[in-house]
């Protein structure tokens, strides 16, 4: 089994985040966290999309962009365990604001 890798990402109000990261293919059944889908590459990884929920194995099954992760190269999920539902939502659009990933189109305007 692989090392389990993990990154820091900051938001915009400079506050840091730890997400451990997993291959895309890598099953996964885990409640209340924020979550990244990456692209790695030789320079480390992109952020492609952050999002939150209370469960992530139906969610990322049924998730209305996994289209738009294919084609943006996705590799791997980051995830960050967060109990309160309000502050994984503040900690969503730290993260949202920071990096405006593409694919976090609609979350930039609210």
């Amino acid at each position: 089994m692989d090392k389990v890798q993990t990154i820091l990402l900051n938001g915009a109000s400079d506050r840091s985040y730890l997400f451990t990261v997993y291959p895309w293919q890598t099953q996964l059944v885990c409640s209340s966290l924020v979550y990244v889908v990456l692209r790695r590459n030789r320079f480390g990884y992109s952020v492609l999309y952050i999002g939150s929920t209370g469960m992530l194995s139906d969610h990322m099954l049924n998730h209305p962009l996994l289209h738009e992760f294919d084609k943006a190269g996705k590799t791997h999920i980051g995830i960050h365990i967060e109990p309160s539902s309000l502050m994984r939502q503040l900690k969503q659009k730290d993260l949202i604001v920071n990096f405006m990933p593409t694919l976090n189109m609609d979350e930039r305007k609210g």
